[in-house]
């Protein structure tokens, strides 16, 4: 079945309900776009932690305005996962210039010698890529160029956003881009078999060419659709969070991962709080010991301030059915390790809108099923990842032995063996099905060796080959992370970007 796309209705006025109807609106000047819900309803108050993807998708596809976007929604710059303990080990950074480490000058032209390098001097604090500078000085990625003449900024970085500015943003861009935003609550689905027909609001109905579930957990269309919903191996379901006020000084640019008894605690610094939380699995530990757990973790934080969210980790096979998309946690979630969540809907959100516009706003089964593989990859992908930490995990508790038996994809196997035959070696994607290493998506070889090597795998490469990095190597090398700790130290921190730098030309 054909539908020509003229009016999009939306329910769910959250971030991915907003980007969504910003991406539609941007791509398909022809498209109507209502969103619909409840807007008197406060703003989740948990923080909002970002992946590199994130600039490209608001300042370049979205086309907001940085400066704007800077000065109204005051985001924290964050350069690493930072984990500060991961299951006795330690404490390493999985950075967001991961291919900056210095290659070994004894080898220019070879890709392998760049990892003997990596594997010889990985981890230590004389060789520190920008991104892991800058977390350990305490420093944002904005400094002063006196040959440009203003404020300018090293750009492998991501967001840590409140929630409630970054969701009124949205708004305001919203309206003033002609997306109406309707006060209202769809409280009846009207349908024929999968196919919507109409929505009733407790105001009015809405009817439209193509729905959008944005309504999170709720699912308030999806819900009322037949469709599969993969259950991904994850034996976390719960999280607690609270927050605290912190100072502009205090900001540690980085999301800081510790481990638990029964899961992993998380800390976000924001413009105004330090927002911090603890995932952990609802088999192994009672709510109340878990509270316990985390209130004791982390200072400051009291008990009566600490709220619970429920979740599974999963996806809808078919995230476009009829003529009902879903998005967000309406169509999925996995769980918030490497703070996947909003940047993965916001690059989905522009993947729909651009699918529409390359269409002619024209949907039909092609482009739905082109559309559900997309967004399935990405899933999947996502859960690759994720499995990977677990995978070489360590813990004595039952959580922690029955997170390292968690199912690894037949791509996650392929990547294991590849390292342990390889060492932390990105050309063995030839010997990969190309399509396997396409429906990593979001992430690369280079992601998962590196995540691994710093968790500790071994490798039958290494235990079998010494690498030695010569005197010449090692001077060069200090030189050049040498000059890298001085240019972060000329960065500014938070309070001086905000309270100085933010009004200079950048």
């Amino acid at each position: 079945m054909s539908d020509q796309i003229d009016e999009v209705v939306i329910v769910g006025g959250g971030d991915s309900g907003l980007l969504t109807a910003l991406s539609i609106d941007r791509m398909n000047l022809e498209i109507d776009v209502s969103v619909v819900d409840d807007f008197d309803r406060a703003v989740p108050q948990v923080g909002k932690s970002t992946f590199l993807a994130i600039q490209q998708v608001l300042h370049d596809s979205l086309g907001i305005d940085e400066r704007e976007f800077v000065s109204t929604v005051k985001p924290v710059w964050k350069a690493s996962v930072y984990f500060r303990d991961w299951c006795g080990n330690e404490p390493f950074h999985y950075p967001f210039d991961l291919g900056g480490n210095f290659p070994n000058p004894d080898e220019p032209d070879s890709l392998q010698g760049f990892y003997y390098f990596y594997e010889t001097l990985h981890n230590s604090p004389d060789h520190r890529t920008k991104c892991e500078e800058m977390v350990a000085q305490g420093k944002s990625p904005w400094y002063f160029s006196p040959r440009d003449g203003g404020t300018r900024r090293y750009d492998n970085v991501a967001y840590h956003l409140d929630t409630e500015r970054f969701n009124a943003f949205l708004r305001t861009r919203c309206r003033e881009r002609g997306v109406s935003l309707v006060d209202d609550e769809v409280v009846t689905v009207d349908a024929a078999g999968d196919r919507i027909k109409r929505l009733r609001g407790r105001s009015r109905a809405y009817e439209a060419d193509l729905y959008v579930d944005a309504s999170g957990f709720s699912r308030v269309i999806k819900g009322e659709q037949s469709d599969g919903f993969r259950e991904f191996d994850l034996p976390l379901d719960a999280a607690l969070n609270a927050r605290s006020a912190i100072d502009l000084s205090e900001v540690v640019p980085a999301t800081v991962i510790d481990t638990g008894d029964h899961g992993w605690f998380w800390q976000i610094d924001t413009f105004d709080n330090r927002d911090r939380g603890y995932v952990y699995a609802s088999d192994y530990v009672s709510e109340e010991d878990a509270r316990a757990e985390f209130v004791e973790h982390c200072e400051g934080i009291a008990a009566e301030d600490v709220a619970k969210y429920d979740f599974t980790s999963g996806y809808y096979e078919r995230a476009w059915v009829e003529n009902c998309v879903a998005i967000g946690n309406a169509e999925g979630f996995v769980e918030p390790l490497q703070s996947t969540g909003l940047t993965a809907n916001a690059k989905a959100a522009v993947t729909l809108a651009n699918l529409l516009a390359g269409r002619g706003r024209v949907a039909d089964d092609a482009l739905r099923e082109s559309y559900n593989s997309w967004v399935s990859r990405g899933w999947e992908s996502i859960y690759d990842f994720i499995s990977l930490h677990y995978a070489y995990a360590d813990g004595d508790t039952a959580f922690w032995e029955a997170a390292q038996s968690i199912d690894l994809s037949d791509r996650m196997e392929l990547l294991v063996g590849a390292f342990d035959r390889h060492g932390f070696d990105t050309t063995v994607d030839p010997v990969m099905e190309r399509t396997e290493v396409e429906d990593l998506l979001f992430f690369r070889p280079r992601n998962f060796f590196a995540l691994a090597r710093s968790m500790g795998a071994t490798s039958a490469f290494y235990e079998a080959n010494d690498f030695e990095v010569s005197e010449e190597s090692e001077r060069r090398a200090a030189e050049y992370y040498g000059n890298i700790r001085e240019q972060v130290g000329d960065h500014y921190d938070h309070r001086e970007f905000y309270h100085g730098a933010l009004g200079q030309q950048f």
